[in-house]
């Protein structure tokens, strides 16, 4: 089971990638932003500009190596901020969430729908599906759709890492304070635990009732991330569609609002470098309006 824990760590531990995909609720529609991926903060009595990085999960540091000016930002800066510190500890914990309670998977699904779900599961991951009757839908769900992307931008395992892990081990192999905005349970239960084991079945057959349609949602939020296209990003409803508004709150607005009550102080201190999931960022309780009613100046930067 290495592997397979090594795989639910990688992805897990940076936001579950169903919170990467879920990141532009229909809610954030109210209030739209310009297109980029990096903004300068700046103003509100700050003596230097800080900065923020709209991160994808699941690519890696040779995709961010290549946003000539993201890294030259990124050095310039003189602290790291990250949703939360990844660190080894975090190992454990994550096998931990990952594992059913008092249930199997087959018990959770019909007999159609467990069928369903382990044909896409062996076509995407090679695995029969029976030998992870033990884990969480939507741990099942987290592997299923980072073994899709996989597919279509691959990060080579042996030399890549994950964006928001390298900015943070470049922060402290360069000796920057590296700051966390939340805990691991925050994190922990706005991505996994706030749903129950019958919800995170309904969103696990949800999110596989067409595979081909899976398939080129994915492809295409790829290559809207890739233009720093957060408008397109935003009305995406492949995803958010599947998730209350109160779901969505917890994973997204109340998190925001949160960080909003350290993100000040921290710019106060020094000039900073701030990289979080890009759905933070737009809509009416994203990073950047946030950062705007609270009198900052937020201008979007060109990535290259």
């Amino acid at each position: 089971m290495t592997f397979i824990n090594r795989t639910i760590s990688l992805r897990f531990s940076l936001t579950v990638v169903v919170i990467v995909c879920v990141h532009f609720s229909a809610a954030q529609k109210k209030e739209a932003v310009e297109n980029s991926l990096l903004w300068e903060v700046s103003g509100n009595g700050l003596k230097e500009s800080s900065y923020l990085f709209g991160t994808f999960h699941l690519m890696g540091k040779v995709y961010v190596d290549s946003l000539t000016k993201v890294m030259s930002t990124f050095h310039q800066t003189k602290a790291v901020v990250g949703e939360l510190i990844i660190d080894s500890t975090m190992m454990s914990r994550i096998t931990q969430l990952s594992m059913l309670k008092g249930t199997t998977l087959d018990k959770l699904l019909t007999a159609e729908e467990y069928k369903k779900t382990a044909v896409l599961f062996q076509k995407l991951t090679g695995y029969d599906l029976k030998f992870f009757n033990g884990f969480t839908p939507l741990t099942i769900q987290i592997f299923m759709l980072s073994m899709l992307q996989k597919k279509f931008y691959a990060m080579d395992q042996a030399t890549d890492v994950a964006m928001d892990l390298y900015f943070q081990k470049l922060g402290k192999d360069s000796g920057k304070p590296v700051i966390g905005l939340e805990s691991f349970e925050v994190q922990a239960y706005a991505s996994m635990e706030q749903f129950s084991y019958k919800r995170q079945a309904e969103l696990l057959v949800t999110s596989l009732q067409d595979p081909a349609e899976l398939e080129k949602e994915m492809k295409e939020m790829n290559d809207l991330y890739r233009a720093g296209n957060l408008q397109k990003l935003t009305e995406m409803e492949s995803f958010t569609d599947k998730y209350t508004p109160a779901e969505m709150a917890v994973m997204l607005d109340n998190r925001n609002k949160d960080w909003m009550q350290k993100l000040p102080a921290i710019f106060k201190q020094q000039s900073t470098f701030v990289a979080v999931g890009a759905g933070h960022l737009p809509g009416e309780n994203g990073l950047i309006v946030l950062l705007r009613k609270a009198g900052y100046t937020v201008k979007p930067l060109a990535v290259r």
